[in-house]
C-alpha cells in the first residue's frame, strides 16, 4: 500500500526493506533517540517484522523528492477503543531542520484520524529529546498526569486537539512546496491476495472523506475527491 499526500509518499512496510530499516535503526543517529539503543541483528529484526506484519500495526517507509527518508509508524491499535502509539524518525541529518519531519508527522496524523478513524494517538518521548517533545506539543499533545520526572514521557494527541493546533500549518504547506490534501490510496496485487487491501478498503469506504475508486492492471487506488465547500 502507498498514500501520496501533501507532496510526500509513504509506503507500507514489507519485509524487502526491512535491512534497510535495521541498517537506519542501528545508526547512532537515530538510536540516540530511542529507547531501545542494542544493537539489532538481522534475526531480530526479522522477528520484530513478524510481530508487526499485521492489521493492528501500521509502519510505512517515507519518501521524499523519489529518496527514502524514514519511518513512521501507528502500532498497537486498539480498535475499540480507538487508539494506538504513534512514531516517526528521519534518518538524515539534513533533513531534521527541515519542514519534512513537521510535514511527516502532520501526515501520518491525519491518516490516523481521518482514514484509521482513530479518537487518539500516544507517543513515547525521552526527555533528552526536546525537538520531538516540541513537534509534537505543536501537534496538540499533551503530557500524561505523573510524567514530568520519568526519563521516557508519555503525550497524548486527541483528534479534536490535533486539528486545532495544526489549523494554521496545513494552511501553509502550499507556499513551502507541500501541496496539502488530494490523497491518494494505492493497494497492489500483493495487497489484495494477502486481505490487507480488503479490510484497509473497508475503513476507507466508512471514513468520512469521499473517494473515487480506480483500476489499473492490478493496481486498485482511491483518490479523494475535493470537497466544494
Amino acid at each position: 500500500m502507498i498514500i501520496e499526500t501533501n507532496g510526500i509518499k509513504v509506503e507500507r512496510l514489507r519485509e524487502k526493506d526491512i535491512e534497510l530499516v535495521r541498517t537506519w535503526r542501528n545508526s547512532q543517529f537515530v538510536k540516540q533517540y530511542m529507547n531501545f539503543r542494542e544493537t539489532i541483528t538481522p534475526e531480530m529484526q526479522k522477528s520484530w517484522f513478524k510481530t508487526i506484519d499485521n492489521f493492528n500495526n501500521f509502519y510505512f517507509i517515507i519518501h521524499h523528492k523519489g529518496e527514502k527518508v524514514g519511518l513512521g509508524n501507528i502500532k498497537n491499535v486498539d480498535w475499540e477503543n480507538k487508539e494506538g502509539d504513534a512514531g516517526i524518525f528521519i534518518t538524515k541529518q539534513k533533513l531534521i531542520g527541515s519542514i519534512l519531519p513537521v510535514v511527516g508527522s502532520l501526515t501520518l496524523s491525519d491518516i490516523v484520524f481521518k482514514v484509521l478513524n482513530l479518537e487518539r494517538v500516544v507517543a513515547q518521548i525521552r526527555k533528552d529529546n526536546p525537538r520531538s517533545k516540541k513537534l509534537n506539543v505543536l501537534m496538540g499533545a499533551k503530557i500524561a498526569d505523573n510524567q514530568v520526572d520519568d526519563e521516557v514521557q508519555l503525550f497524548h494527541i486527541k483528534r479534536h486537539d490535533f486539528y486545532k493546533a495544526t489549523k494554521k500549518y496545513f494552511m501553509i504547506m502550499g507556499p513551502m512546496g507541500f501541496s496539502s490534501g488530494h490523497l491518494k490510496i494505492s493497494f497492489d496485487k500483493y495487497d489484495i491476495d494477502t486481505g490487507f487491501a480488503g479490510k484497509f478498503i473497508k475503513l476507507i469506504e466508512a471514513s468520512e472523506m469521499d473517494f473515487q475508486r480506480f483500476e489499473e492492471g492490478d493496481i486498485v487506488y482511491y483518490k479523494e475527491v475535493p470537497s466544494k465547500r
